[in-house]
C-alpha cells in the first residue's frame, strides 16, 4: 500500500507540476518579445575603449545620436581607454544581461588579443553577446618625411639595404601591430615595432620623426594632406579615395588586405530580441543620409547590415584568419 501511495503521489504531483512548468516556460518565452518591446527603459551607456577625438569615436557618436532617436532613449557615450582597451569589459560583466550597458570595441580586442593572451580568452556567446558591426576602415602605411623613400618599391629596397634600421609605430595588442607584422612577412623585410599607448601617440611620434612609419586609419588624412606624412600604400582591395596618391597592396602586386572593424557587444545573457532591436536601430541609423555622407567622408565603410548571428560568425572567421599570422610572428602580450 505504501508503494501504491507513493506512485499515486508522484502521479498527482506530476499532474500538477507539469502544466505549471509548461506555463512558466511559455511565460518565459513570451517575456522575450515583451522585453524587446519595452527596451530601453532608461538611457543606454555605450563604453568605447579608446580615446576621444579619433575618426571612429566621432563617427560612432554621430551614429549613436540617430540610433537614440529610433530607440527613444538617450545614448550616453563614454570613453574608457587604457588596459589594452579592456576596461569596458568589466562594465559589461557587471551589467549582468542588461543591455542598457553596451561596449564598443575594435575587433583586435575580440579577435587578436584572445590569441596572444591566454588570460584574455573571451569568446562570443560565452563572455559577451555580439550586437552589431558598425563600420570598418582599411589602413594607410604612412612614413615620416625624413625617410628617403616615397613609394613601396623604394621602401623595400631601403629596408633590405639597411636591415634592422627601419621601425614602425604601433599600439600594442591592436590591429596596427598585427598588420605591421603581416606586412613585413608579405614584402620580405624586417623592422622594429615600437609600442605606443594608442594610435594618436604613434601618429604624433611619426610626425615628429621619432619613428619612421606606421599603419594608420583615416586619422592620418590631415597629416598626409598637409604634406607632413607620406602615403606609401593602402590595405584595401582597391585604391582608397581618401589617399588617392597611394596604391593598394593589390595594385602593387601583393595578395594582402586588412581592415579594422568596430563592433557593439552586449552583456552575456541579453535576450535575443533585445539584441535584434539594438541591431536594427543602428542599421536604420546608418541609412540616414547625413550618416551615410559622414561615413563616406571619414573614409569608413558601413557594416550594420550584419545580424548579431552574422557578427558572431565574422568574429570567429577573423580568429581563424589571424591565428596563424600572430603565432608565426611569436607576438605576446606584455
Amino acid at each position: 500500500m505504501k508503494r501504491q501511495r507513493t506512485i499515486f503521489n508522484r502521479i498527482s504531483i506530476n499532474r500538477i507540476l507539469l502544466p505549471v512548468l509548461g506555463i512558466l516556460q511559455i511565460a518565459a518565452l513570451a517575456s522575450f518579445p515583451a522585453a524587446a518591446q519595452n527596451f530601453p527603459t532608461r538611457p543606454i551607456n555605450v563604453i568605447y575603449s579608446n580615446a576621444p577625438g579619433t575618426a571612429p569615436d566621432v563617427l560612432a557618436r554621430f551614429l549613436s545620436i540617430e540610433a537614440s532617436k529610433i530607440l527613444g532613449q538617450p545614448i550616453i557615450y563614454e570613453n574608457r581607454p587604457g588596459a589594452n582597451g579592456r576596461l569596458g569589459f568589466n562594465a559589461l560583466k557587471a551589467a549582468n544581461g542588461d543591455a542598457h550597458t553596451i561596449w564598443m570595441v575594435n575587433d583586435a580586442l575580440v579577435v587578436a588579443q584572445p590569441i596572444i593572451d591566454p588570460k584574455w580568452n573571451i569568446e562570443p556567446g560565452k563572455d559577451y553577446e555580439p550586437v552589431s558591426a558598425l563600420f570598418a576602415s582599411q589602413f594607410v602605411l604612412a612614413s615620416s618625411t625624413k625617410m628617403p623613400f616615397r613609394d613601396l618599391k623604394s621602401l623595400i629596397a631601403y629596408a633590405k639595404a639597411n636591415p634592422g634600421k627601419l621601425n614602425f609605430a604601433m599600439s600594442q595588442g591592436s590591429t596596427s601591430q598585427f598588420v605591421s607584422e603581416r606586412f613585413m612577412k608579405t614584402v620580405g623585410i624586417n623592422a622594429t615595432l615600437i609600442p605606443y599607448k594608442g594610435g594618436e601617440l604613434g601618429l604624433n611620434a611619426t610626425l615628429g620623426g621619432q619613428t619612421d612609419m606606421l599603419f594608420s586609419t583615416a586619422t592620418a588624412k590631415s597629416a598626409v594632406d598637409s604634406g607632413r606624412l607620406i602615403p606609401i600604400v593602402t590595405t584595401g582591395q582597391e585604391r582608397w579615395k581618401l589617399f588617392p596618391g597611394a596604391p593598394s597592396m593589390h595594385e602593387a602586386g601583393y595578395s594582402f588586405s586588412a581592415s579594422v572593424s568596430y563592433i557593439l557587444l552586449a552583456p552575456i545573457g541579453t535576450p535575443q530580441p533585445v539584441l535584434a532591436k539594438i541591431n536594427k536601430a543602428y542599421d536604420d541609423a546608418s541609412r540616414v543620409p547625413e550618416v551615410m555622407k559622414r561615413t563616406e567622408d571619414i573614409g569608413h565603410r558601413s557594416t550594420t547590415n550584419m545580424s548579431p548571428a552574422e557578427v558572431t560568425a565574422f568574429i570567429k572567421s577573423e580568429i581563424e584568419v589571424w591565428t596563424p599570422v600572430i603565432r608565426a610572428a611569436g607576438i605576446k602580450m606584455d
